[in-house]
């Protein structure tokens, strides 16, 4: 019997699936030192979180479209800088990153609103690109509620 109970502790978490944003670190890709740099300023700013002493230097970048392809280039994807951030998104152009906040639906729609104004993008792109913020924007309710109801922050953003 205690096999069986080992057996099955040790396959159970082989067979659950893990949301989207939610993903391993085997999965990040690497990103030129330029938008690293982008990001770790953009962390400062806007999260107050310093970079500077090595505490957070490592921010972790995914591919949201295609979690199989390790290339960074032209694309949307998805970083945190800890186990308390739900995460951003961002899409790259040609080498220029577009940031989106995400303090709220409203926050992320509008930037990508002005993303697809300023950049010519097909109709099959933006489709796609909307389809992960759509994604993105349920994993963040669902997390800012689990970290609320644990006591980990007072309030939703």
């Amino acid at each position: 019997m205690k096999i069986l109970i080992f057996l099955f502790l040790t396959i159970l978490p082989s067979l659950c699936i893990a949301q989207k944003f939610n993903l391993a670190g085997r999965k990040q890709i690497k990103v030129p030192t330029s938008v690293s740099l982008q990001l770790y300023k953009y962390i400062e700013a806007n999260d107050g979180i310093s970079l500077v002493n090595d505490q957070f230097a490592f921010v972790p970048v995914y591919n949201a479209l295609s979690s199989s392809e390790k290339q960074f280039s032209d694309g949307i994807y998805f970083f945190t800088w800890g186990s308390h951030d739900s995460g951003r998104l961002f899409i790259n152009k040609k080498g220029k990153i577009s940031i989106f906040g995400n303090s709220s639906v409203l926050e992320i729609l509008t930037d990508y609103n002005a993303f697809i104004k300023t950049n010519k993008l097909t109709e099959s792109t933006q489709i796609a690109y909307l389809n992960i913020i759509s994604s993105f924007m349920k994993y963040r309710y669902d997390d800012q509620k689990m970290l609320l109801q644990s006591g980990v922050i007072i309030k939703t953003k």
